[in-house]
């Protein structure tokens, strides 16, 4: 949804190494000139490691007001007139959110308290769909 994809066409000589990360679920390093490296991995290992960066998301009552939801690991939220148009907002906040962090990803990891979101918008980035961010924020019940 909101992280670049490479099809495996493209990257056609890593088709052994994605075979290996993704499929048997084995991490892969890749490393060059001795210095570099990166990982490969499934998305599913990675969304099993991020795991424990849970969302908490409060809904506050704002009398005749309507509602307002706010995500406290990214300081964003959303407000609505009923409680229904206030998660609307919010999802859109956060989408847009993680979407420009993602985007803009040098500049924040180099401010200091927007760096320490990089685990929470990782994870919201890996969400296949609506249905799967839902889930991620309000929990599988939603």
């Amino acid at each position: 949804m909101m992280m670049q994809e490479v099809n495996l066409t493209t990257a056609r000589n890593l088709s052994p190494l994605f075979d290996e990360a993704v499929r048997k679920e084995h991490p892969v390093m890749i490393v060059r000139g001795g210095r570099e490296r990166g990982l490969l991995l499934s998305r599913e290992m990675l969304l099993r490691v991020l795991a424990t960066y849970k969302f908490h998301v409060d809904v506050l009552p704002e009398g005749d007001e309507g509602f307002s939801l706010w995500l406290k690991e990214l300081n964003i939220g959303g407000t609505g007139h009923s409680l229904k148009e206030a998660r609307q907002s919010f999802l859109s906040a956060v989408r847009s959110y993680v979407q420009d962090y993602v985007s803009h990803f040098d500049f924040y990891r180099h401010l200091p308290d927007l760096a320490d979101q990089e685990a929470y918008v990782l994870r919201l980035s890996l969400a296949r769909d609506h249905r799967e961010l839902v889930e991620m924020l309000f929990g599988s019940k939603n």
